[in-house]
């Protein structure tokens, strides 16, 4: 009798220690597809976790690990890379074939971090490099898939993700899943994986949200900090862009009035601006874009030459836009073409859609953490309101695809400030309309050990336009204390006066 009682029992014994290796992270290493210049080395793993760690016999993701060795003796605690989006891919080339890290400048740019830290790159669960792939177009077909992309308008984008959503639903792939709470446990997990009890956290614009939910859910893991363009959990761009928009161009007007040679040349910026923008709106412009995959024709309304000319600001060309509009207003469209082309074949807006939009963890964690807290009342009244600075705001596809995703809105704790003496380095660039200077500001609130440096002529992500960003980007990573003065300051206006010079320089 007591034998019978006792295989029961050891059965579920076992259950349940299965049910436990099962949830358990593991490590398994991989092929390194990456060649790293002479002297450098990196190590290649694939991390897997449970999709849902609630069912840890349900499904497993695999996300790609990449680990940038350091060149002497590593010190115990690695510095790991956040990366945007959501969405953004830096393990996976951008064509077949190439070398990703080499396509991200990743061995130069950590060149100074690595003579005592690993650097470790960890793919986004549900995007590239991660299986499986929210992508909603096959990644197996031949066709470039950035073509594709570029030529689906509404009406079609909405029955590609309809049935890029119910093909995810016959797969039982749990989007619910694939939000930065479980991005930031991703990142514990990896750590235990790798007997890390220690990490450093760098951020860009996405991956500073996911960076400051792992500093909440993980608090102990985090030995410092530093993000780059902050973007905070309690901030909603999709609701203020508008606002945001005109406090960027209302900073270039005050700039170039401040400039004498800016003043002398463009003493009615704010009327050239918003006479192209309104001239567009009424007759768009007509462009042929020379992209890699061939020429694109794209006729540029009031809503896209001001979307060039934010992607100007984003980019730290900022001292070019008064030229760029001036010309412009002559019918001269090099400069336009010019950065125009830039953002097409970046990441797309100029034409029928924006490839953003059918990326299925983009969706499932914007459409979630931002579009569904939207007012959209409140909205659609800001946008009417603002003139040409609200026209950016109406090329959002967020109204029209996110009821098609059919995302759970995030809990409003989620929305809540983070809060940790963790020391931190927050960088913003006054340029930045996705991640502007105010949402840094609104993080530092909540973070007492924290120093804010805001870069006077730059856009979205310093460390990438400028030496001095990276500076003291390696200066806080080798002493993150707050109260230490950087070695060196960006705190110059923009050139307008050698920006003048480039664009003569044109041919």
């Amino acid at each position: 009798m007591l034998r019978a009682l006792l295989l029961p029992l050891a059965g579920l014994a076992l259950g349940l220690v299965a049910s436990t290796a099962l949830a358990e992270p593991r490590l398994e290493r991989e092929r390194c597809p990456f060649k790293p210049p002479r002297g450098d080395r990196v190590e290649c793993f694939a991390l897997i976790v449970p999709e849902n760690r609630a069912q840890p016999e349900g499904r497993e993701v695999r996300l790609k690990v990449a680990v940038l060795k350091a060149k002497r003796a590593a010190v115990a605690d690695p510095l790991v890379y956040l990366a945007g989006g959501p969405g953004d891919a830096p393990l996976v080339p951008s064509v077949q074939g190439a070398d990703a890290l080499a396509e991200g400048d990743w061995w130069h740019d950590t060149a100074t971090i690595r003579r005592r830290r690993d650097v470790i790159i960890i793919s986004q669960r549900g995007g590239g490099g991660s299986s499986p792939n929210l992508d909603c177009f096959d990644p197996r077909a031949s066709e470039a898939t950035r073509t594709r992309k570029r030529a689906v308008a509404e009406p079609q984008a909405r029955e590609v993700l309809q049935r890029c959503r119910l093909g995810f639903e016959r797969r039982r792939i749990d989007l619910s899943m694939y939000a930065t709470p479980h991005l930031a446990d991703d990142v514990a997990d990896l750590a235990q994986a790798l007997s890390l009890s220690r990490i450093n956290l760098y951020g860009v614009s996405y991956g500073t949200r996911w960076g400051l939910e792992v500093m909440r859910r993980h608090p102990e893991l985090v030995r410092s900090a530093v993000f780059d363009g902050l973007y905070p959990p309690n901030v909603n761009g999709e609701q203020n862009e508008p606002e945001i928009v005109r406090r960027a161009f209302e900073q270039l007007y005050s700039d170039c009035a401040a400039d004498i040679a800016c003043r002398e040349r463009h003493g009615t910026l704010r009327t050239s601006v918003e006479t192209l923008a309104e001239r567009a709106e009424q007759r768009p412009v007509s462009l042929s874009l020379q992209l890699d995959d061939g020429p694109v024709a794209v006729k540029l309304d009031g809503a896209r030459v001001l979307l060039v000319l934010l992607h100007m600001m984003r980019d730290g060309e900022v001292a070019l836009v008064p030229e760029t509009v001036a010309t412009a207003l002559q019918s001269d469209y090099r400069l336009l073409k010019l950065f125009a082309e830039d953002l097409e074949s970046g990441e797309g807006g100029l034409s029928d859609s924006n490839a953003l939009h059918f990326d299925g963890l983009f969706n499932s964690i914007e459409c979630r953490e931002t579009w569904a807290a939207v007012d959209q009342g409140a909205r659609r009244r800001a946008i009417e309101a603002s003139g040409i600075y609200g026209l950016t705001a109406r090329l959002s596809k967020a109204p029209a695809l996110c009821p098609v995703w059919r995302i759970p809105a995030a809990p409003a704790a989620e929305r809540q400030p983070v809060k940790s003496t963790v020391p931190v380095l927050l960088m913003s660039g006054v340029y930045d309309w996705l991640t502007p200077p105010a949402w840094g500001r609104e993080a530092l609130r909540h973070l007492p050990n924290a120093r804010h440096a805001v870069f006077r002529a730059h856009g979205h992500g310093v460390v990438g336009q400028e030496p001095c960003a990276a500076r003291q980007r390696d200066e806080f990573l080798a002493d993150p204390d707050p109260r230490k003065v950087p070695s060196c300051r960006a705190d110059q206006p923009p050139n307008f006066a050698a920006a003048l010079e480039r664009a003569r320089a044109l041919p």
